[in-house]
């Protein structure tokens, strides 16, 4: 733990507000404006937690690789089988350098500890993912 005081490691709302965008277009391109107003659509309370949290304050931490944070996702929603978020953070790992065979290892791997149901579907998804990149 470092000697620094919490309210020092916790960026400012403005700071917050910068790096999730540069977080939310590292990990959805040009879509991140979209997913931004499809939140503010919904709540614009929700959203913006959404922004200064997750993508304000966790992703932009040193501490683990965007990589990293991308398979620990896509495992998470994989067991919890919410499809559309995992479409979304399966997208965002292939864009920030997670490649088709570690996904596609990652389901297998998965599948020792998840079971194999919910294993296939994740790859399935994946499959519709691939699909959707390569007839773009």
């Amino acid at each position: 733990m470092t000697d620094q005081p919490i309210d020092e490691r916790i960026p400012d709302h403005n700071t917050r507000i910068r790096q999730s965008d540069r977080i939310g277009e590292k990990m959805y391109g040009k879509n991140w404006d979209a997913i931004v107003e499809n939140l503010d659509d919904l709540d614009p309370t929700f959203a913006a937690f959404v922004r200064e949290i997750p993508y304000g304050s966790v992703y932009p931490r040193d501490g683990l690789r965007m990589e990293y944070r991308e398979i620990a996702a896509v495992s998470i929603l994989t067991i919890q089988g919410l499809k559309p978020q995992l479409k979304s953070h399966l997208l965002s790992a292939l864009r920030v350098g997670v490649t088709e065979e570690e996904l596609r290892e990652l389901f297998l791997h998965l599948a020792m500890y998840i079971g194999y149901p919910p294993a296939l579907s994740g790859l399935k998804v994946l499959k519709e993912v691939i699909d959707e990149k390569n007839n773009k």
